[in-house]
């Protein structure tokens, strides 16, 4: 049996393809990475060869029905970057178009830049703003460098630099660039809670656990050049908004493990402290981490936290509980078999166990 097949809009420079054309498409979403998005036309008398042109921007929206009625939820905005028609003899011409959102003007050049007496938040606000993006910052913590560098460097390897080294996770929505540290107690709005019980949305649930990275404590050490002292910031696993148990407590002896950084230059205790404090969140979201395939639901977010019912009614079952979402694929066809229709593939992350 096929997934839904609700009403789906692609619309190039504005103007929409109209139904009869579109044979599928696929919205590709994960963190630190430009959403990419491939849509396969039909194209009878090459109708759409001329039309889709390098540049053109691109809106994929997809229908709904809420308490107010039908509307529909745009799940991708972005910009051709490649066509691809397909012409062979005696079967229906087809033209494919790959477009990516905006985030990729960020990869376009290298450069080198310093930036002087600045903050993060001042940083990324300049660099992001050069590719025509404005930028949603979060971080609990504000720190002011006396000097970075941006040493051949594309804009984006220099932002993802920059995020990755406070724990923070890059992503876009049309012109708006979000640099965020995650927040694990941010609920899908509205919220998502899924069963794996018959006759759910859930069409496959398979998570993976692994204590491989798994520690219970991180340590940065930095040398100040210009004091010529040592610096030392420390992390230590405190409880889960995610599940009852982290994931150091249920790993047992294969969760005690320490490590140590010293790859950063570092200036402060607190800048320290903070690196610290995002690499050990990073290595524990490795403890659950999978797929979720369900029926198409274009009101998913990356950044936001769902649940997942994997045995209904068992506290002890690890893998019930909530998870962040790390990335997405929105995928719809043409329902002409079993595997046609609208789904959603969601791409987890957790580092506690159990329902709490």
């Amino acid at each position: 049996m096929g997934a839904a097949a609700p009403n789906v809009d692609v619309l190039v420079d504005g103007s929409e393809i109209p139904d009869s054309d579109f044979v599928s498409y696929t919205v590709e979403r994960d963190m630190n990475q430009p959403d990419m998005a491939t849509v396969t036309l039909s194209n009878q008398n090459d109708i759409h060869t001329t039309k889709m042109k390098i540049g053109a921007t691109v809106e994929i929206k997809v229908g709904v029905t809420g308490s107010g009625g039908s509307q529909s939820e745009s799940i991708f905005k972005g910009e051709i970057n490649a066509v691809e028609p397909s012409f062979k003899g005696g079967e229906t011409k087809k033209i494919t178009f790959r477009a990516l959102n905006k985030m990729h003007r960020l990869l376009r050049i290298r450069k080198s830049l310093t930036f002087t007496d600045k903050t993060d938040q001042q940083i990324l606000n300049q660099v992001v703003g050069d590719a025509g993006l404005s930028l949603e910052w979060k971080h609990e913590k504000t720190l002011t460098y006396k000097h970075v560098y941006q040493h051949n460097l594309t804009d984006l390897e220099f932002v993802r630099m920059r995020a990755g080294r406070l724990g923070a996770y890059v992503w876009c929505e049309d012109t708006k660039l979000f640099v965020k540290e995650p927040d694990l107690s941010k609920e899908a709005d509205p919220p998502l809670k899924l069963s794996c019980d018959k006759g759910s949305e859930i069409r496959s649930f398979m998570p993976r656990m692994s204590s491989a990275s798994i520690v219970k404590k991180v340590t940065v050490k930095g040398w100040n050049p210009e004091t010529k002292e040592l610096i030392t910031g420390e992390a230590e696993v405190a409880s889960s908004p995610l599940g009852k148990e982290t994931a150091t407590a249920f790993c047992g002896d294969l969760g005690k493990e320490e490590t140590f950084t010293v790859d950063h230059p570092i200036w402060s205790q607190e800048e320290a402290a903070a690196i610290a404090k995002g690499r050990l969140r990073d290595l524990n979201l490795t403890f659950i981490t999978g797929e979720c395939e369900i029926t198409g639901n274009p009101k998913v977010k990356i950044g936001t936290v769902i649940e997942i019912e994997s045995h209904a009614g068992d506290d002890k079952d690890p893998f019930n509980g909530k998870y962040f979402v790390m990335g997405l694929t929105h995928r719809h066809s043409m329902p002409k078999s079993k595997d046609g229709g609208y789904i959603t593939i969601i791409k987890l992350a957790r580092d506690a166990a159990k329902k709490k």
